[in-house]
């Protein structure tokens, strides 16, 4: 590993990590890291939550097709007590299990698409239950594609629009 940074609020991931490969024309390898902590103690935790934008993930790929959007599940549990001196509450946090996915390789059906927000939003409908599909990158947009256009709010025509904004056609 050669760099490891922080990526700001707001970015497609948390982490960026490099690594240097060892005699090879494509020397240095770039992984980003989405993190998703979700409590062992509640049911629900772990649910649907949001990955990124269909429209980020799709043009990411695109735009590399040997992009690396690694999903890291972080299932943790708090144990906490209060400090007599400060009255303020001491906590530690346990991670119990975790687990990394390559998205592209997410099954068909553990990703859903939700409309809400924007171009949509990419979601792993149990994070801590997954079942991996080799897959080509295109086979992954297509996978995508097929998503966005099943939604009762997405028509072929706004999928032609995004299409030309983030240069998907070339």
């Amino acid at each position: 590993m050669v760099n490891v940074e922080a990526l700001e609020r707001l970015n497609r991931a948390d982490v960026l990590l490099q690594f240097k490969r060892n005699q090879s024309k494509n020397a240095i390898i770039t992984a980003e890291i989405d993190v998703k902590a979700t409590a062992e103690d509640f049911e629900s935790s772990g649910k649907s939550p949001n990955i990124t934008s269909y429209a980020r993930i799709r043009s990411a790929y695109v735009e590399d097709p040997d992009y690396l959007f690694v999903i890291l599940s972080l299932k943790h549990k708090v144990y906490s007590q209060r400090n007599k001196e400060t009255k303020l509450m001491d906590g530690i946090m346990e991670v119990v299990k975790y687990n990394a996915y390559d998205m592209k390789y997410i099954s068909d059906s553990d990703i859903s698409y939700n409309p809400a927000l924007g171009t949509g939003q990419i979601q792993i409908k149990d994070i801590h239950y997954v079942t991996i599909r080799r897959r080509t990158v295109w086979e992954f947009c297509q996978m995508l594609d097929k998503k966005y256009l099943a939604s009762s709010r997405r028509s072929f025509d706004s999928w032609l629009e995004l299409a030309n904004k983030y240069g998907w056609i070339k």
